[in-house]
């Protein structure tokens, strides 16, 4: 059978085409359309045009800005740390490689748990009533209230589960890295005396960026739109102390019924997110952040 060369339109991509542009493309462009009216279903006189009047109030409105801020305070602190542990598990496991098959399977437990469930485990062992957890911190004195229900303590416990999560997938992602890598250049280097140190920072390192790269962006776009924990364990709060941007814009979507406004912040969001990946991309691949914005 003679296999077509021609690299322009396919006919047979059509369908898949048409499929895509009716589920992602069609959504989007009647989220842009309901950002522009004033649409509720609380309200008797919904439906005025009013332009970019929602924006507006989502960029005024103290709610949103401070779920963007708790949303940056996760990214912030959880990928670096996430990084930084799951890059030095990955290389003690490799190191012992014998173990690996024995260790690995219990390290990845919590990433194959669903989040939700992992909201359920943590909401019930930190209850100071009955979990285990909890009662512990309480009759310590650490936390009589619990953590999850005090403003001071709450979003770091997110953060805290989120790490707990996550670093083994950063870790299972750096360990297929690190048995990939090519073993001529480390026999090489050990034959020239370098040290192990320089051996990681100059053949390791460099060898690792692309898995990097990917690990970081996966992650990035998962603590983002970070959702289930939060919504088990606090449902945003106390007060709005764990309030995250998709919690946000799934309350005033789904509870307050306010679709144009509840419009114009998931675009806020989405914006959010195409500039930081934007950026994110000019300075992994070289290219000067100014082209961007």
């Amino acid at each position: 059978m003679r296999i077509s060369k021609n690299k322009g339109f396919n006919l047979w991509t059509l369908p898949a085409i048409i499929l895509t542009a009716f589920v992602s493309f069609l959504p989007f462009l009647i989220m842009i359309y309901n950002s522009m009216f004033d649409k509720s279903y609380t309200k008797i006189s919904a439906g005025k045009f009013i332009g970019f009047a929602n924006y507006r109030q989502a960029i005024a409105d103290p709610q949103f800005t401070g779920a963007i801020l708790n949303t940056i305070k996760i990214i912030v602190v959880a990928l670096p740390v996430e990084f930084i542990a799951g890059l030095f598990v990955a290389v003690l496991v490799s190191q012992h490689m014998k173990l690996r098959k024995f260790v690995v399977p219990i390290i990845i437990i919590p990433m194959i748990i669903a989040p939700t469930v992992v909201g359920l485990i943590w909401g019930l062992n930190l209850n100071p009533n009955y979990g285990p957890v909890g009662i512990l911190l309480r009759n310590m004195g650490v936390a009589p209230e619990g953590l999850l229900a005090t403003e001071k303590t709450a979003l770091g416990t997110i953060i805290g589960i989120d790490i707990w999560q996550w670093t083994p997938f950063m870790f299972l992602l750096f360990l297929a890295g690190l048995c990939g890598l090519p073993s001529a250049p480390l026999e090489a280097a050990a034959v020239d005396g370098a040290s192990s140190w320089q051996v990681f920072k100059r053949i390791t390192l460099p060898g690792l960026k692309p898995i990097f790269i990917t690990a970081f962006l996966l992650r990035f776009t998962d603590v983002y739109k970070i959702f289930d924990v939060i919504w088990i364990t606090t449902v945003g709060g106390p007060g709005n102390s764990t309030e995250s941007m998709s919690t946000f814009g799934y309350r005033v979507n789904f509870l307050y019924w306010h679709i144009g406004y509840g419009a114009a912040v998931v675009m806020i969001i989405y914006l959010i997110s195409e500039l930081a990946s934007t950026i994110f991309f000019n300075l992994t691949s070289g290219k000067k952040i100014e082209n961007v914005i």
